[in-house]
């Protein structure tokens, strides 16, 4: 599946997407307790929330003191997000191809953008987090757990097809390290009764 193909997915289910998962994160203390954390690690620093959809942990970031912008791939999920939370920046942007300037960045969070692509462009996508973080920067990173393919035919109703990739994270973890990053902290959390039942995995590394 092309990057076409997912954009016109999560395009045309922006709307359904805002009502069922915008206040998704009022479920989940841990996410809450480790954006929080994030946040103090990067100390005032500039994040980039890649694959924010319509915002919602954009906006956690932002209540919670920290420099942020949102990024996502969907045109239609900023407009979302822009009209959800005007007080934060919002921008469309690719992940393979940041248009940010080396080591412009101090913390990354990546909640779940990768779990449309493969290992082998997921090695392209750390790569690029990596030149845009700035030396000691912080990569937040969560994807769901067990090696498997998911194939969606009707996304949220639309009629769109979408695939989803789970990760072994002892993979992810390897594929980190090749990119150059330190691991701090990789732990991995049974589902919330409100969520699909996958298993989810949160990543804590520096780039050095």
């Amino acid at each position: 599946m092309n990057q076409e193909q997912i954009t016109e997915a999560y395009d045309a289910a922006a709307c359904m997407y805002v009502e069922k998962c915008f206040d998704e994160l009022s479920y989940k203390p841990l996410d809450r307790i480790l954006i929080s954390r994030f946040i103090e690690m990067v100390n005032g620093g500039k994040i980039l929330d890649i694959g924010c959809g319509p915002g919602q942990t954009t906006k956690y970031i932002h209540e919670n003191r920290g420099n942020v912008i949102g990024m996502d791939i969907s045109g239609e999920m900023i407009s979302a997000a822009r009209e959800l939370n005007p007080a934060i920046q919002f921008s469309i942007g690719d992940m393979f191809n940041l248009k940010l300037k080396d080591s412009e960045i101090t913390g990354i969070s990546s909640f779940y953008a990768i779990v449309n692509f493969q290992y082998p462009d997921i090695l392209k996508i750390f790569r690029e987090y990596y030149r845009v973080l700035n030396r000691k920067g912080i990569l937040l990173l969560s994807f769901h757990v067990e090696e498997k393919e998911l194939k969606v035919e009707n996304f949220f109703e639309t009629g769109k097809p979408l695939d989803f990739y789970y990760f072994d994270e002892n993979k992810i973890i390897e594929i980190l390290s090749e990119t150059g990053f330190n691991m701090i902290e990789a732990l991995v959390r049974f589902p919330y009764k409100e969520e699909y039942p996958s298993k989810r995995a949160y990543i804590f590394a520096e780039k050095w």
